[in-house]
């Protein structure tokens, strides 16, 4: 058996409610190249009796260093995996979004996982790897002038690998988790499931025509894709239900709060959510 392939790089936001953790936003980071995980550990602490070892504390996992080598970091990543503010600047008559590295950009704790690829009796077998709790570090910037032939160039970034805050039967401050999968497919379902990966939907909303109606339209929509939608929320988490929710057609008028936030989310045909987004809704007042 070896490995012969990695792929799918994930991050999403670490959450902890006291007892359970969780994540949230999920997202795939750029195409991955290469990645390393390097542990520390305690050292042992054997007890000699007869000359010889009649007891030991073992030691336990105290901190690691993730280093993944992703193809690139574009601006809408590197806005939710650094936690860095995005602002609009004037330059002349037109208006820039930049991202500002500040005193104000606190790493925030993530959770990141992977699949290699195995071949074990001459088929493929996919290994899922989630780090329970990481804590990303501000990349270096390098870059390389172009030559007679291009010099492919990627980005490295490093991150802080930390123990999970859960403490249960089945958890008790987990830093990894992995499980094996006859398919790539169901190892990212795994990902998807773990660090609540959904695909991101974008939408607009315009007054319609009668009073306390508006438009709202899919942006970037999927071909024969289905959408629901609630006023109430909250965001929902990859494949939850929901039957509850309001159909949705991008591009008809419903009726809405001026002003209210908007949940949407595209569904399968079970009525479980594979992608999720927010609108602000600009509804026609009446007057």
């Amino acid at each position: 058996m070896a490995i012969k392939g990695l792929t799918i790089p994930v991050f999403a936001d670490y959450s902890f409610n006291g007892t359970v953790a969780s994540y949230l936003n999920g997202f795939v980071c750029g195409y991955a190249i290469e990645y390393n995980v390097e542990i520390e550990t305690s050292d042992d602490n054997p007890l000699y009796g007869d000359d010889r070892i009649i007891e030991n504390d073992y030691g336990e996992f105290s901190t690691g260093t993730l280093t993944l080598n992703t193809s690139d970091l574009d601006q809408p990543t590197s806005k939710r995996l650094l936690n860095v503010k995005e602002i609009s600047r004037a330059v002349g008559d037109t208006t820039v979004t930049e991202l500002v590295y500040d005193d104000d950009a606190k790493p925030t704790p993530k959770g990141f996982g992977i699949i290699e690829t195995h071949q074990i009796d001459d088929a493929n077998r996919y290994r899922a790897v989630v780090l329970a709790k990481i804590i990303p570090r501000i990349p270096s910037d390098a870059a390389t002038t172009k030559g007679g032939t291009i010099e492919w160039q990627t980005k490295e970034l490093e991150c802080l690998v930390e123990r999970s805050d859960q403490d249960t039967a089945d958890y008790k401050h987990p830093w990894k988790y992995e499980a094996w999968f006859d398919t790539h497919a169901d190892a990212l379902e795994y990902l998807k499931y773990v660090l609540n990966v959904l695909e991101q939907v974008t939408a607009t909303s315009s007054a319609g025509s009668s009073a306390g109606q508006t438009v709202i339209t899919i942006t970037n929509p999927v071909a024969e894709a289905s959408y629901k939608y609630s006023a109430t929320g909250p965001a929902p988490t990859y494949k939850q239900d929901l039957a509850s929710w309001t159909e949705l057609t991008s591009g008809e008028a419903i009726t809405a709060e001026n002003g209210s936030t908007l949940y949407i989310a595209q569904v399968d045909s079970d009525d479980k959510a594979v992608g999720a987004g927010t609108v602000t809704v600009v509804a026609n007042g009446g007057v």
